[in-house]
């Protein structure tokens, strides 16, 4: 096989996906995987890879720390000095695992990588009531009862929140009870990646400035198994259906429990 050979092979055999978790030095081969990002959930990212460790345990991935890497790829030796070593990091902690197949060779598993914020769906209150403190002042408390750091969230707000005399908690876990305040207010929130520790941070806003702009992807079908290389779409999409024509709330106020409180 003669030099140009070999790096023809390297570069077209080369995985662009990386996965590593937090005290296991276990190499990893991404097989596979698929993930969902959206506004005002958390994402979720499922990773099918296999590795030689034959009965890899819950207990070692489970609740750790992970990183999906993605690499650019490379079409010639020449890149390795000047392109970037990494496109896009996926930080979280793992939420799933099950081991999939195995043979003599290597073993195929599957692992779950959320945001730790996810992991508040697991605590259930059955009551519980906030006192004269605002929407961003309850959420603040609550995340750092989780051990949140003070730089792992973040409020960009345009409006002002009152304080309110009493917030009230109801066989809720505490991510619902927060994404109910939040959608009764109008806040939102999302994630990036902090440059100086590669982990994620939450960041909750309600205005457009919050969104990101000036992203632009060319819609291309790709030819076979090659897309070129290209962040592209690869198909669109569209969905109907019926929605309420309009909506009619009632309220209560028991310091004027004569008045009807009605808003259209």
């Amino acid at each position: 096989m003669s030099i140009i050979d070999l790096v023809k092979n390297t570069l077209i055999g080369q995985n662009r996906y990386h996965l590593n978790v937090q005290g296991c030095d276990i190499l990893f081969d991404v097989e596979h995987f698929t993930g969902r990002e959206a506004i005002s959930d958390t994402y979720h990212y499922q990773i099918t890879f296999t590795c030689q460790a034959q009965d890899l345990q819950p207990q070692q991935l489970l609740c750790r720390s992970a990183t999906l890497s993605f690499i650019p790829p490379l079409n010639s030796i020449a890149e390795l000095a000047t392109q970037n070593s990494i496109n896009k990091q996926v930080h979280g902690v793992i939420t799933q695992f099950r081991r999939l197949s195995g043979s003599v060779d290597e073993a195929c598993y599957q692992l779950v990588i959320e945001p730790v914020f996810a992991l508040l769906r697991h605590q259930i209150r059955s009551h519980r009531f906030f006192l004269n403190q605002s929407v961003p002042d309850v959420v603040s408390q609550i995340l750092r009862e989780h051990n949140f750091k003070d730089w792992e969230f973040e409020f960009t707000l345009k409006n002002e929140y009152p304080k309110r005399e009493q917030i009230n908690q109801y066989n809720e876990s505490d991510r619902q009870f927060i994404e109910r305040l939040l959608s009764e207010v109008g806040i939102f929130y999302s994630f990036y990646l902090q440059d100086q520790t590669q982990t994620e941070v939450i960041r909750f806003a309600d205005r457009q400035s919050a969104y990101t702009f000036d992203k632009t992807l060319p819609l291309n079908s790709p030819s076979g198994m090659n897309d070129n290389h290209q962040e592209s779409v690869w198909g669109l999409s569209l969905h109907h259906q019926v929605v309420e024509q309009n909506v009619l709330t009632k309220d209560y106020n028991h310091r004027q429990a004569q008045d009807t409180l009605i808003s259209a």
